[in-house]
């Protein structure tokens, strides 16, 4: 047993390994091969596509349940005080962050990068699925966060056997539910690829991110030098010292495409950059996967970005309000694994920005793509959300408890 678990984690290590490679070679084969490939093919991987994107919705309200009475449960276990504190500061850098992308996007995008192309070429039929199923929806992504939430709570007060019990199996079942579903990303993107290449977009959507990401990356770690410079109060040495501790885990998290995987580190840095190190412990881990500062500006900006592109209105200040909020409550049931951030977003993004099939593809592709740079802007603003973090403990004299790693 030993063994083949040893073999099932290599196995997951180079998977995760290619899969950028893979969704690479899977874009550029469905542009310079996508002509020649029979219309049945392309249709039968299409509805292939169609049909991931609909099991997908249909157990993420399950896995959003598991994902947040795990984070809840084990957070309760060790610091539940600290969860009133906490929270509203993750929520409020994520609306913030959000409504930065918002503006970003507005005042830049649709007027300076992004030109707006026809949706599908006149004489072009668009590619149609050879078959589709329409999977019941058990409960809604908001219900199941909350009672997440409520269970988790509830659950971390019991502490009893049972209650570690269920929330073994039901970690148990979100890794394997990422296990499944990571081979799969590409069977996912390549069907949607090869729709946009039928109808003549996606070679000419592709060549027009480039500056986006410019934009992205530029904007988002902005706002993370600030924050650190601000913490530092413009101490120079202090703020270089800061990002000297927080670099390793940037690196390693820029490698694996995975926050996680870069836990140790980002513990260890915070470590150093905090005042009181056993805060360290408590904050990195609590925040690994709902604090995203990379997603918050990449994900917004990247679906403006397509809507531009395909002229499609982009949504008004209210209606991108309304998104906003969801997407940050959606951030509680992140993964911290490579496209962990784009897979729960996906119900949000069909339902308040009216993306299709193909759109989410395409985000999901490009998001793919991009990751290592989004998981290193993740890293670093937890780096100075654990320091804002430790500073408001500090002034509000809570008392630490001691946890060890």
């Amino acid at each position: 047993m030993d063994s083949l678990s040893k073999i099932t984690v290599m196995l997951r290590l180079k998977i995760e390994n290619f899969l950028i490679p893979l969704i690479l070679f899977v874009l550029l084969f469905s542009i310079m091969f996508g002509n020649v490939i029979p219309l049945s093919i392309k249709q039968f991987l299409y509805s292939l596509s169609l049909f991931i994107k609909d099991v997908l919705i249909f157990l993420l309200p399950i896995i959003i349940f598991a994902l947040v009475f795990n984070s809840v449960y084990k957070l309760g276990m060790k610091a539940i005080k600290f969860i009133f504190l906490i929270v509203p500061l993750i929520c409020v850098s994520n609306f913030m962050n959000t409504l930065l992308s918002y503006v970003t996007s507005v005042s830049f995008l649709e007027k300076n990068f992004v030109s707006k192309i026809e949706s599908i070429k006149m004489g072009i039929l668009p590619l149609t699925a050879t078959f589709t199923i329409h999977l019941p929806k058990i409960i809604s992504n908001d219900v199941a966060l909350l009672l997440g939430l409520v269970s988790g709570l509830l659950f971390s007060l019991i502490q009893n056997n049972a209650s570690q019990k269920i929330s073994t199996i039901l970690e148990q079942c979100t890794k394997c539910f990422f296990k499944v579903l990571m081979p799969i990303v590409p069977l996912f993107i390549v069907g949607t690829a090869l729709k946009l290449q039928h109808d003549e977009m996606l070679l000419t959507i592709s060549t027009k991110y480039f500056p986006v990401l410019i934009i992205f990356v530029f904007s988002a770690l902005s706002v993370v030098t600030l924050e650190y410079l601000i913490l530092a109060r413009f101490n120079l040495s202090k703020f270089f010292l800061y990002i000297k501790n927080i670099i390793p885990a940037i690196i390693t998290g820029f490698g694996s495409m995975s926050s996680a995987a870069a836990l140790p580190l980002s513990i260890k840095a915070a470590e150093q950059n905090l005042r009181h190190k056993e805060n360290a412990g408590i904050a990195v881990p609590s925040i690994v996967n709902i604090h995203l500062v990379g997603d918050c500006f990449f994900i917004p900006m990247m679906a403006i970005t397509i809507m531009i592109s395909l002229g499609i209105e982009i949504p008004n200040l209210s209606i991108y309000t309304a998104f906003a909020l969801h997407f940050i409550l959606a951030k509680f049931a992140v993964a911290a694994v490579p496209g962990g951030g784009i897979l729960v977003m996906i119900p949000i993004l069909q339902k308040y920005l009216n993306f299709n099939a193909e759109m989410l593809g395409l985000i999901t592709a490009i998001y793919v793509l991009f990751d290592p740079i989004i998981t290193a802007c993740n890293i670093a603003g937890n780096g100075a959300m654990a320091i804002i973090f430790d500073k408001i403990t500090d002034i509000l004299k809570i008392k630490k408890i001691q946890k060890k790693y």
